[in-house]
């Protein structure tokens, strides 16, 4: 067998024949073949990495779609908190106004400049002890931790401590401390761990913390008295104890005050806390329990509604 190879290739001037070795022409057909399979795997490779990018891209514009959505959403959210907090801030300062809060800055004034109390009736008297959170919610061991600026035992932080920590057994029944409407009843095993509140009348609220059980549920009516919930440790808490908080229309007072106060002692909340302006809110009561006084003595009557009591009256004659 010849070792070349003739390779005749038509040109203008006729047929140009080329003689070839056999070694070298599968030399350069190996090699061009090697070329055009490296060709075709980088062509592929990088067809695969453009298919991949169109793949990511598209999953970047759905992630940023979702993202824009997400965000309108909460801004639609924050808009709408921001409407509630406007009427609420408006509730506070109609409330404020009622008792004669609003636009106010709080003194020092004495006894007799905020409220007469020698001119308080019993009946009023009755009602404040009934509506206003006073005496202990339980019976407790000690006092673990008062009111105002403290360290926190868990941190290590100073900070303003707005309750009162009362040590006790766990499962120590806690009562409420005056009439009202169980408002929230949140478990939970992180910070104020089981809480609840309760809200009373003329803007009071009292809140309970690191609880055992809860005795309520919430939007339930509650008296002076019933037992609401029990002692515990639940939450970031040392030991079981109850944290127990009062409010006026937010602002946090020293339970201590309202535990001490009581009908032997009568002046003494209106002498110790002095961030409530207490003469309007007396004579907001007084005015409520005289109202209810003369609904009880003389009921009124709407002869425009047809009943049977109006039926079988006789008719007056013309």
């Amino acid at each position: 067998m010849s070792k070349k190879i003739t390779i005749s290739i038509p040109n203008s001037s006729g047929i140009q024949h080329f003689d070839v070795s056999r070694k070298k022409l599968f030399a350069f057909i190996a090699f061009a073949a090697g070329c055009l399979i490296v060709a075709t795997g980088y062509g592929y490779n990088q067809w695969h990495q453009e298919q991949s990018l169109r793949t990511k891209l598209s999953e970047l514009e759905m992630l940023y779609a979702e993202q824009v959505d997400t965000t309108h959403s909460l801004s639609q959210e924050l808009e709408a908190k921001r409407n509630q907090i406007q009427v609420l801030g408006k509730r506070v300062y109609d409330v404020e106004s009622v008792l004669g809060l609003a636009n106010e800055t709080f003194d020092d004034s004495s006894l007799e400049n905020r409220i007469d109390a020698a001119a308080v009736d019993s009946a009023v008297r009755a009602t404040m002890f009934r509506l206003i959170p006073n005496d202990t919610p339980m019976s407790y061991e000690r006092i673990s931790s008062s009111f105002g600026r403290r360290t926190n035992p868990i941190t290590g932080k100073r900070h303003t401590h707005t309750g009162i920590d009362l040590t006790c057994k766990r499962g120590e029944e806690i009562y409420a401390p005056a009439d009202g409407v169980v408002e929230t009843v949140r478990p939970s095993k992180k910070g104020f761990g089981n809480f609840l509140t309760v809200r009373h009348s003329f803007g009071f609220m009292s809140s309970y913390a690191h609880l055992h059980k809860f005795q309520v549920r919430s939007g339930q009516f509650v008296s002076k008295g019933d037992v609401i919930a029990t002692c515990g440790n639940s939450g970031n808490s040392t030991g079981p104890h109850l944290h127990y908080e009062v409010r006026f229309l937010g602002r946090a007072l020293n339970p201590q005050y309202t535990m001490d106060w009581t009908p032997e002692n009568f002046n003494y909340l209106f002498e110790k806390e002095k961030k409530v302006k207490w003469a309007p809110l007396v004579k907001l009561i007084d005015d409520t329990v005289r109202l209810q006084v003369n609904l009880t003595n003389n009921p009124y009557q709407d002869s425009s509604v047809r009943t049977v009591k109006n039926d079988q009256e006789p008719l007056a004659v013309q």
